[in-house]
């Protein structure tokens, strides 16, 4: 580059003209330092951009290819956890919480069972094969065999499906004299001018419901055995028995759900086509309100369609009647009902928090220091929680309420004083800061269950009852209509309810169905009352009678003097972990 002034041409410059060039050129200089200065605060910017996207990539990539378990940092698996929302760790996370993994907790093999039970099934032949004529006889010394033994083997087949017709004749009579006419009474039909039954209407909702088989994909089955019935009409009938038949049993379990003092709420996406005056494309909102286990009422699952995720819903859908604890996620919506509605939370959402910003710390971490981390620790922490919370399973409310005093409270303390340590020193804008921040600000609502024994620790029985509502989804995509959403939030919450009360979603519909459409269309309340999923009229053959292997919650051959003092010995490790760190910062 040649220079804008030669050697000569400076000489020959007054001194005037070269302090004037000099300012220039300072001039310059500062403007290409604040070029070259507003390039490297780019470049950091860039670079922390680049270093989010990669920490979001990974999360989503684990979310679509992980396994679908998820656990603590302690190792231990959470308790009923709907995994749609995320998934675990890779194979070399799970090495480091297989490292810590409890060896107590371990499923008893079977011994001596190398068949399954079928002894809840009819026998309906018997090959019986024995020694006749002259083969019962030895032929080396001609004497008869004697039975030693009877061997049995049983096997199991497989009838599919088949199509009955029943069919209907009705004599019609007249009078000779007058021709007056008269036919016989007859039963109602479930859909009158229709060839549905309540055994093929049950079976198309099970399908659905909870199967999750399309409709499309069901037409497609039933043209293989040589049925054509179209999408359209299942639908329509659908759609009809839920709105004459389920609805009156929804309205009572509805009036039994918000006599309980303990309920849980979550809301998940669903699509709506017919929906007036939106796009096909905006997303709708299903509901869900329930009971759980330690509720202390009757078990039950109830779905509600909305247009919009807006919190009046809710607050039309509890009234003024309900007045208890309603557990749920850190959604605002649930923070502005009425007065007499107390909101537990969910410590489930606090912990995935922290399990993303431990997931995205790990391409970068060893094992080692990843146990060093903010992220681990806390997760540590939680999982000491939920140890707790499955030693004392089995217990009483009023005994999970001094128990949880005890043994709960210390963790819960210690956590949140070590969080607040924290709080104006974390940056907002990364994983863990978001995950201390998400904590801290639902402190309040995360304690909560420390008060009442029938509570919960998380939001995790709401997130399992959406499940199979999300599996059915990814099948069916979406609804057509609002009467359809209607529809299926009604079917929705009868088969989930009877699954929660361990009945066959099949057989209880077919009998619930039948039994409606002999009623009339007026049914008896008292009458109403003998159908719902948890009435002891019900029918023997609607109960299953196969009995789950649940795990037990408390540890095994451990005495509850042991159990007390292992948990005494991990809240005082943690709380003196804290109090030395604390005493050490001032």
């Amino acid at each position: 580059m040649e220079p804008i002034f030669t050697d000569k041409q400076l000489n020959n410059m007054s001194r005037e003209d070269l302090i004037s060039l000099m300012k220039i050129v300072q001039e310059q200089t500062k403007k290409k330092d604040t070029e070259i200065q507003l390039l490297k605060d780019k470049q950091k910017e860039l670079e922390f951009l680049n270093a989010m996207l990669s920490d979001r990539l990974t999360l989503a990539q684990r979310k679509q290819f992980g396994a679908s378990s998820e656990k603590y940092a302690e190792g231990y698996e959470q308790m009923n956890l709907f995994n749609e929302a995320e998934a675990s760790a890779d194979a070399e996370t799970e090495e480091l919480f297989e490292e810590i993994r409890p060896s107590s907790y371990k499923r008893k093999k079977r011994k001596g069972k190398k068949e399954e039970d079928l002894s809840n099934f009819e026998t309906i032949e018997t090959r019986t094969y024995k020694l006749e004529g002259e083969a019962r006889y030895c032929p080396e010394c001609g004497k008869k065999y004697s039975v030693v033994t009877k061997e049995t083997v049983k096997r199991l087949r497989f009838v599919p499906a088949k199509f009955e017709v029943e069919e209907e004749i009705t004599y019609v009579y007249s009078c000779p004299k007058c021709g007056a006419m008269k036919r016989p009474e007859k039963e109602p039909s479930l859909i009158r001018g229709s060839i549905a039954t309540p055994s093929l209407v049950a079976g198309i909702m099970n399908a659905k419901y909870v199967n999750g088989m399309p409709l499309a994909r069901q037409e497609r089955e039933f043209a293989r055995y040589d049925l054509d019935l179209s999408t359209k009409t299942m639908a329509n009938w659908i759609i009809n028995c839920a709105d004459r038949y389920l609805k009156p049993l929804y309205q009572l379990m509805k009036e039994e759900l918000l006599e309980s003092r303990y309920i849980h709420c979550d809301e998940s996406r669903i699509q709506v086509l017919g929906e007036p005056e939106q796009k096909g494309t905006t997303q709708n909102w299903m509901w869900v309100y329930l009971t759980d286990e330690f509720s202390g009422s009757p078990q039950m699952v109830l779905f509600d369609y909305e247009r919009t995720r807006a919190g009046y819903h809710p607050v039309n859908f509890l009234g003024n009647r309900f007045h208890g604890y309603l557990t749920c996620d850190g959604y605002q919506a649930y923070h502005s009902l009425g007065e007499g509605i107390i909101i537990s939370g969910c410590l489930t959402h606090a912990r995935r928090r922290f399990d993303a910003a431990l997931t995205a710390l790990k391409k970068d971490f060893t094992k080692e220091q990843l146990k060093e981390t903010v992220a681990y620790q806390a997760m540590s922490r939680i999982g000491i929680l939920y140890k707790i919370e499955e030693m004392l399973h089995d217990k009483t409310p009023e005994e999970k309420y001094e128990e949880r005093q005890k043994q709960s409270r210390p963790v819960m303390d210690a956590m949140f004083e070590w969080l607040h340590t924290m709080e104006d020193s974390v940056d907002r804008s990364s994983l863990i800061g978001d995950a201390i921040l998400y904590t801290l600000n639902q402190e309040v609502y995360l304690r909560r269950y420390l008060e009442d024994g029938h509570l919960s620790i998380d939001n995790n029985s709401a997130e399992r009852a959406l499940k199979n509502f999300a599996v059915g989804r990814r099948n069916w995509l979406f609804a057509k209509s609002v009467r359809g959403a209607d529809a299926s939030a009604l079917v929705y919450s009868i088969t989930e309810t009877a699954l929660l009360n361990h009945l066959k979603p099949y057989a209880y519909l077919t009998y619930i169905l039948d039994e409606l459409r002999k009623m009339g269309a007026f049914p008896k309340e008292e009458e109403l009352k003998k159908l719902l999923p948890w009435s002891e009229y019900l029918p023997e053959y609607c109960r299953t009678k196969l009995k789950k292997i649940i795990l037990s919650h408390l540890i095994e051959n451990l005495a509850d003097s042991q159990e007390q003092y292992q948990m005494a010995f991990i809240r005082c490790q943690y709380t003196n972990d804290y109090l030395l760190t604390t005493n050490q910062n001032r």
